[in-house]
């Protein structure tokens, strides 16, 4: 399997495991045209570039046309998974990037 087919199939997984929302508009690869990502941290670090780089595979391999990117530091991820909880009816083409750790923490 070429490295383009493995990224596209890896994306196409993670996004099927992550996003379980429908989307009202959508494109023939994924059934989604956008995506937003919520990074619960500034801009720079690992979560930052994580999304980024997932972001800019999703468009490389057709998954989807747009991807915007919104940073949300603060409370260990907290503000962030508030924020997603709060605005999930609005937002319902949005994926957090997150960490076991981080939920486990929100749930306390």
């Amino acid at each position: 399997m070429d490295p383009d087919q493995v990224i596209k199939t890896f994306t196409l997984l993670l996004l099927l495991g992550v996003a379980q929302s429908a989307v009202s508009e959508t494109s023939p690869a994924l059934g989604l045209r956008n995506i937003h990502f919520l990074i619960p941290a500034g801009p720079g670090g690992g979560w930052d570039g994580t999304a980024r780089g997932m972001g800019e595979a999703m468009i490389k391999s057709g998954l989807v046309a747009n991807v915007s990117f919104e940073n949300l530091s603060g409370g260990g991820g907290g503000r962030a998974i508030a924020k997603l909880i709060e605005t999930a009816s609005r937002q319902q083409n949005t994926l957090l990037i997150n960490s076991t750790p981080m939920v486990v923490r929100s749930l306390q």
